[in-house]
């Protein structure tokens, strides 16, 4: 046996098997990372056997061949008066490893293959793709109002928590709500998996609740529940309907939330009933329904003058409070504030503290709050928005984009979503990204709006394509929104000699503004058409005389830094940015320090002790 397994030793045939072992290993690596691509189960397998047969193989050419440098050689036979070499320790493991390897080989082989259905891997996230839609309200009882809005509100935000879940937001929730007989299909169009539907009774201090787990694209009912508590009971009744739907969902995530819940068991027990319906109506913004919000607001003051505890209260007044006032403002802080004493892991109160000192122009607070409010739930889409438009004005237009699109990736069929992703998009220069996220907004809301066209004139512009975007200037129709010399604006990088005209105008218009009897609303837009045209025209004096009014509607005491830096960070702003009053704005407003903190601009780098832009 010695001399058997010391020419084994001299063929080298252990050599050669080893390496062949090696080779092996590799490949089934690089099919178990394939194989969580998408490839069948039974792909291991099947490469295992083929390895297995080809192993006697080796060992049969290992021992009549010579594989070394030179190439592979016929052994050659022991010749006369040669010894065979000694077996030294490494041998025996060597050879004992391969023994291993081979009967490890047989035992895994002796199993049945597996089922070759498709792993859950390559629909993941599909399959952890959730909406969950407005509760349908069962009867309003006398002196009650809807809540189911908010109570599937509440479940959803829940459900964000929870890592390894893809939630849809209120929105293309509500449009799938809306969808009726189409909604299967819709839901199917939206990688929609699984939807979440319900009925809530709130009857005195009673409520009741059913829901149930309908799958897409089937359209069938995957779990379903039925409760009934106190309404102080609210919160654990949601925290366990919660336990009961991630089980259903994905039962191989971990239930627990980040963070932990927005309202621990228990809390707001005592007004959890007029917290749900005082939030619901405060959310009606619209003009039209200054009854129900200021309803809203009246009970949702009230929970917090019973229960000054009721952290999700607080939170709630504060985003139903803030507006472009210094009261609204107010109002808004305190509320914010005295919800995070409370739970500091409320994405909303931060996001309010957030957009305050955005307006306040105290940039280092505003990013810090951003980030908490994204830190407490990085999917909220409203958060991301706002986040996104901030960094804009800081010309950190490729952070923008992406957090433009992670609102996107949340709320699909959101016609605000899309608009902010072209907007982020324009800043960029991204001319397919404006066409293909405004083409969509225009199909979820089934008509034209001058935000869309607008968008649509800056892609062609960047496309090079102006005739292209005059005519969807032309159709713009909206007279507080354009101006007689845009055309020609347009025009000039193809026909320089409209400059003197264009300029008359624009000095004109410039007259117009200052003297105030220009509509707020033309005041508003007005900027943004400024500023690109005294680009293109080499008149950077022109927008840098418009931002120094003070004084005028629609902003009296002089255009807000956000709206300045806006219009500065356009891709073709190059000339206004080259311009030394550029250089003192930044200065002035601390948005250099920001920049070295929180990183530099896309259009900005530094440059020694001072920077640089394009």
């Amino acid at each position: 046996m010695t001399g058997f397994l010391r020419e084994l030793k001299r063929r080298r045939v252990l050599n050669t098997v080893s390496l062949y072992v090696v080779g092996a290993w590799v490949a089934l690596q690089v099919v178990e990372v394939l194989s969580g691509a998408g490839l069948p189960p039974s792909t291991m397998r099947n490469l295992l056997v083929m390895l297995s047969f080809g192993f006697p193989i080796v060992v049969v050419a290992g021992w009549f061949f010579d594989i070394s440098k030179n190439g592979i050689s016929k052994t050659a036979p022991l010749k006369k008066g040669e010894t065979l070499p000694q077996l030294r320790f490494i041998d025996h493991v060597l050879l004992f490893g391969l023994i291993v390897v081979v009967a490890v080989d047989g035992y895994i082989l002796s199993f049945p293959p597996p089922d070759d259905a498709r792993p859950v891997s390559s629909t993941g996230k599909q399959q952890r793709t959730i909406a969950v839609l407005g509760f349908d309200d069962i009867e309003i009882k006398q002196g009650n109002d809807p809540v189911g809005d908010v109570f599937a509100e509440e479940l959803r935000s829940s459900l964000t928590r929870v890592a390894g879940l893809r939630v849809l937001g209120p929105e293309t929730s509500n449009l799938l709500r809306l969808a009726s007989e189409n909604r299967l299909v819709t839901a199917g169009e939206l990688l929609v998996t699984a939807m979440v539907l319900g009925e809530v009774l709130l009857d005195g201090d009673r409520i009741q609740v059913s829901a149930r787990l309908v799958g897409v694209p089937a359209g069938n009912e995957i779990w379903s529940s039925s409760a009934e508590a106190p309404v102080g009971d609210a919160v654990q009744l949601q925290q366990d309907l919660l336990q009961q739907l991630i089980g259903a969902i994905a039962p191989d995530i971990d239930p627990d939330p980040l963070h932990g819940p927005r309202a621990e068991t228990g809390a707001c027990s005592t007004v959890y009933d007029l917290y749900l319906r005082g939030k619901q109506l405060s959310k009606s913004r619209h003009i039209s329904q200054a009854e129900q919000y200021n309803r809203g607001m009246e009970l949702l003051r009230e929970v917090v003058s019973i229960d000054d505890q009721c952290g999700i209260a607080w939170e709630a007044i504060a985003t139903a409070s803030i507006n472009m006032s210094m009261p609204g403002f107010a109002r808004a802080g305190a509320a914010a504030r005295r919800a995070l004493e409370l739970n500091s892991s409320l994405p909303e109160a931060w996001s309010v503290l957030a957009e305050i000192a955005e307006e306040e122009e105290r940039w280092n607070d505003s990013e810090e709050y951003f980030l908490r409010a994204l830190y407490a739930d990085p999917t909220n889409a409203h958060v991301n928005l706002m986040y996104s438009e901030a960094l804009l004005a800081r010309g950190r237009v490729t952070d923008a984009v992406r957090h433009a699109l992670e609102a996107y990736r949340h709320e699909p069929a959101s016609t605000v979503a899309n608009w902010r992703v072209a907007m982020a998009a324009s800043y960029a220069g991204n001319s397919e990204l404006i066409i293909k996220h405004i083409e969509a907004a225009r199909e979820i809301e089934g008509k034209d709006s001058p935000f869309y066209l607008g968008f649509l004139v800056d892609a062609y512009l960047l496309k090079g394509q102006t005739e292209l975007a005059l005519e969807y200037y032309a159709r713009l129709k909206e007279p507080d929104w354009t101006w007689e010399w845009m055309p020609d604006c347009m025009r000039l990088r193809d026909d320089p000699a409209l400059a003197p005209g264009v300029r008359e105008d624009l000095l004109a218009t410039l007259a117009e503004y200052k003297s105030g009897t220009m509509s707020a609303r033309q005041g508003f837009y007005l900027g943004a058409e400024i500023s690109s045209c005294a680009n293109w025209l080499g008149e950077p004096d022109i927008y840098f005389d418009l931002i120094s009014v003070v004084g005028v509607e629609p902003f009296p005491g002089g255009v807000p830094t956000e709206v300045i830096f806006l219009n500065l960070f356009a891709p073709d702003a190059v000339a206004l940015r080259q311009d030394s009053r550029f250089r003192e704005l930044v200065l002035e407003t601390g948005l250099l320090d920001y920049w070295r903190q929180w990183g530099w601009s896309d259009y900005c780098k530094p440059d020694e002790d001072s920077f640089i832009c394009d």
